[in-house]
């Protein structure tokens, strides 16, 4: 059965005006929405999408995100959208992304994913998730080895923010991608424009927003690095490009 499993899902994206911000390059949510997308797609030809787990109660949730903008996709670019599962640990699935246009890499990324009991909110060791493995595509790359930790002091208080209905998503909870507009926000109230100059960044997740949760944002530039803290929500950090 298991040389019947896609190894990699991909698809093309056209960029489209809505998608971009005002200089023609798009924005940060809109990225992570076609990273999302495409992880969804191909889980659920891997027999693992929504609508499998919803029959056995379990879901899955996004822990890391780290990725590298080699350059932003701009206004009708005709984008290639590639991911893969990359293996797993005990607790969390790998899976690979790259964004390219023309043939030129854009975007690289890696992902962490933890399947969680859909009653009790509990972690399901990978062992048991799967009747068999999923294809760990072991001569592809890997973008990133290992994903970063960040240091829990708060820095300057940036944003405060209200978890609304249109942020809500299939699984009743903020939709992982919105996180990247707090992000975008707090950037540009540190520094102008740095939010156009991320070159890495990394999003640890760490507990899902609710309806009406209120999410306070803070966080410092220092040279070329950055960290940004939601509260008990999020932390991430990264890098970015000189002017």
């Amino acid at each position: 059965m298991m040389e019947h499993l896609p190894e990699c899902h991909k698809r093309a994206h056209l960029v489209r005006h809505h998608e971009c911000g005002p200089d023609g390059s798009m924005k940060l949510q809109l990225l992570l929405d076609c990273l999302q997308d495409i992880a969804a797609e191909h889980a659920e030809k891997l027999g693992c999408g929504m609508e499998d787990l919803v029959k056995n109660k379990r879901i899955w949730v996004l822990s890391r995100l780290r990725i590298r903008i080699l350059r932003l996709p701009a206004l009708k670019d005709e984008l290639e959208l590639l991911t893969y599962p990359s293996g797993h640990d005990r607790l969390s699935a790998f899976r690979q992304y790259r964004i390219s246009c023309g043939g030129d890499e854009l975007v690289q990324g890696s992902s962490a994913w933890v399947m969680l009991d859909g009653a009790t909110y509990r972690p399901i060791p990978m062992a048991k998730v799967f009747e068999e493995p999923l294809p760990a595509n072991e001569e592809k790359p890997r973008y990133f080895e290992k994903f970063e930790k960040f240091p829990l002091s708060e820095g300057t208080t940036l944003g405060t923010y209200r978890v609304g209905c249109g942020d809500i998503d299939l699984n009743c909870h903020l939709n992982n991608a919105v996180y990247a507009r707090y992000i975008t926000d707090a950037l540009e109230h540190l520094q102008k424009d740095a939010s156009r100059r991320i070159e890495e960044m990394q999003i640890n997740f760490q507990h899902a927003g609710q309806l009406d949760d209120e999410i306070i944002c803070s966080g410092t530039i220092e040279e070329s690095k950055f960290c940004i803290r939601g509260g008990d929500f999020f932390t991430a950090g990264g890098i970015l490009r000189s002017n």
